[in-house]
């Protein structure tokens, strides 16, 4: 265990590689980063993405920070409000914004199909589909604050991630190739029988502005017509409605998985992004971590002794089998550190 664990810190330090590149000039320019969050999120989401915008400053400078805000203003507690503060203070943008499609999500509630608080729930996973029409506001105010700024912003291509991610290598747009709507990466599974068959993870997408916002009308008339009743909200409308129900049936393009990579794939030398998808350092992860020595004689004890539910406990049992836990080690450090800068790492327990 060891000897693996300390193989993958050697291994999670090496270079990124080089992807294949897109030939649009504007490639090299500063490109607008977005994630989302309510006045209704766990604060939980807002220590990672504290630990996110600190790792994007570390790795990729070139990235612009924006966090979408939704919700009811005046219902953020004062520890939201003083989180807004510490965001814009390390550089981030705040940008508060409304569903273009908000009334579409009301209807569903105003029929009983739905509460108020399922609304509430599904609001910020849903903004990463408004950013083509977040992204005129941002230049003009960029604009307003300083003439000619928005020109040095990537105008064609934006990034969106969840907020539960950490950076470990530059975002460069200029090694992708770029998407005609959105690219994106695997979801748990990296194989299937085609790109087609596989399941898409939305936690980090790669959209191309202009695409996405020319789709986006077909998008909610889809949705609208299955009453927004999608298993994993915003992920299971873009798989559900790419290729089958876009007007060119299109399909999405690949995101290489650096760019979303998961603790449970193992240790890899070309991690760009990490996704905690599944077990985080708030759930489950710090448990299943404790129990790796007991683990050693009995398979179970993680299963026994942390009670998480069933697919955490499968996805530790893919870390484990492909790296030991290695990774997983590796991340829960990074995360600790950066948690400590961000005055969070009482919160979130050290290792």
């Amino acid at each position: 265990m060891i000897a693996s664990v300390f193989a993958c810190l050697l291994v999670c330090a090496c270079q990124a590689r080089t992807l294949h590149a897109q030939s649009s000039s504007s490639c090299s320019k500063k490109l607008f980063w977005f994630t989302a969050i309510t006045t209704k999120s766990d604060l939980e989401y807002w220590r990672y993405a504290k630990v996110a915008l600190l790792s994007s400053k570390e790795h990729s400078p070139n990235l612009v920070p924006v966090i979408i805000v939704g919700g009811a203003q005046g219902s953020a507690s004062i520890e939201f409000l003083e989180n807004l503060a510490w965001f814009r203070d390390h550089g981030g943008i705040v940008y508060h914004h409304n569903l273009t499609f908000g009334a579409d999500l009301q209807n569903v509630v105003d029929q009983g199909l739905r509460d108020q608080k399922w609304y509430e729930a599904v609001e910020g996973t849903y903004m990463r589909l408004d950013i083509p029409l977040i992204m005129p506001h941002l230049l003009k105010q960029l604009e307003e604050r300083k003439q000619g700024l928005s020109e040095h912003i990537n105008q064609e291509l934006a990034l969106y991630t969840d907020a539960d991610v950490m950076f470990y290598h530059e975002v460069n747009p200029c090694n992708l190739e770029k998407p005609e709507v959105m690219a994106i990466g695997p979801e748990m599974d990296r194989k299937a029988a085609s790109w087609s068959d596989l399941n898409k993870n939305s936690g980090v997408l790669l959209i191309n502005l202009k695409g996405l916002a020319t789709v986006l009308p077909s998008m909610v008339k889809f949705a609208n017509s299955k009453n927004w009743d999608f298993a994993v909200m915003d992920q299971s409308l873009i798989n559900e409605f790419f290729p089958d129900h876009d007007p060119k049936h299109r399909d999405l393009s690949p995101l290489p998985e650096p760019y979303n990579w998961k603790g449970y794939w193992g240790c890899s030398p070309n991690i760009i992004i990490t996704h905690w998808h599944g077990p985080k350092p708030e759930r489950c992860l710090n448990c299943y971590i404790d129990h790796m020595e007991k683990s050693k004689v009995d398979k179970n004890a993680y299963i026994n002794g942390c009670k998480c539910n069933d697919g955490y406990n499968e996805l530790w049992r893919r870390a484990v089998e492909a790296d030991g836990g290695g990774l997983y080690l590796k991340l829960i450090s990074d995360q600790n550190k950066y948690a400590i800068a961000a005055g969070d790492a009482a919160k979130i327990g050290a290792y």
